[in-house]
C-alpha cells in the first residue's frame, strides 16, 4: 500500500471515529425515577499522636552507623477513632478508622457513601477516639477533638447527595445538604 493511500485511510478512520464519538455524546441518559439519594461522609482529621520512647542499649547503638546514633528511639502513631452512623435509629456504619501510612502516623481519612431512600430521615454521626491519650499528649487547636457528634433531621432528595464533613475552624461535624433541583424548563 502506498504512503498516500495509508494517510487517506488514516484520515478517514479518524474522521469516522470522531463522528461516532460526537453521535454517542448526544444519546440521552435518563436515570430511573425512583433513584436513591446519597449520604457522603468525607473529611480529613488530625488525630492525637502518642509516642513511646526507649533508651537503646550499647549493643544496639553499636549496630547503627555513627552518624545515625541516637540514644533514645521513639515510635509514634495516631490514636484511632470509631465511626458510627445511625439512620432512623438503626446503625448502618460501625467501623474503626486508622490513621494512614504504614506506621499509622498520618492523618485520618473518612470517605464513605451510603444509598438512602429519598425522604426525611433522622441522622446521627459519631466520630470518637477509641482510647484516652496520656496526660503528656497535647490536645491543641490543630488536632481533632476526642469526640464529634452530629444529630439532625435530613430531607434526602432523589439523585442528590448530602455531605457530612469536618469543619476545622469550628472543630465540629457539619451537614451540607444538596440544593433542590431547578424546576424543569417549559
Amino acid at each position: 500500500m502506498s504512503p498516500r493511500t495509508r494517510r487517506a485511510l488514516g484520515a478517514i478512520t479518524a474522521a469516522a471515529s470522531l463522528a461516532f464519538l460526537a453521535a454517542l455524546s448526544r444519546v440521552p441518559y435518563a436515570a430511573e425515577p425512583g433513584a436513591d439519594a446519597l449520604l457522603r461522609l468525607a473529611w480529613r482529621a488530625r488525630g492525637e499522636r502518642v509516642e513511646q520512647c526507649r533508651r537503646l542499649t550499647p549493643a544496639e547503638l553499636a549496630r547503627v552507623p555513627a552518624h545515625m546514633r541516637q540514644e533514645i528511639q521513639c515510635t509514634g502513631r495516631i490514636v484511632p477513632y470509631r465511626l458510627r452512623v445511625a439512620l432512623d435509629g438503626r446503625e448502618v456504619i460501625n467501623e474503626l478508622v486508622q490513621a494512614a501510612g504504614a506506621r499509622h502516623d498520618r492523618p485520618l481519612y473518612v470517605f464513605r457513601e451510603l444509598r438512602v431512600p429519598p425522604g426525611p430521615h433522622a441522622l446521627a454521626v459519631r466520630f470518637a477516639r477509641v482510647r484516652t491519650v496520656p496526660a503528656t499528649a497535647r490536645d491543641d487547636e490543630t488536632t481533632t477533638p476526642p469526640e464529634l457528634r452530629l444529630d439532625t433531621a435530613v430531607l434526602f432528595l432523589s439523585r442528590r447527595a448530602a455531605l457530612v464533613t469536618y469543619d476545622e475552624e469550628q472543630r465540629r461535624l457539619t451537614l451540607i445538604a444538596a440544593p433542590r433541583p431547578p424546576p424543569p424548563a417549559r
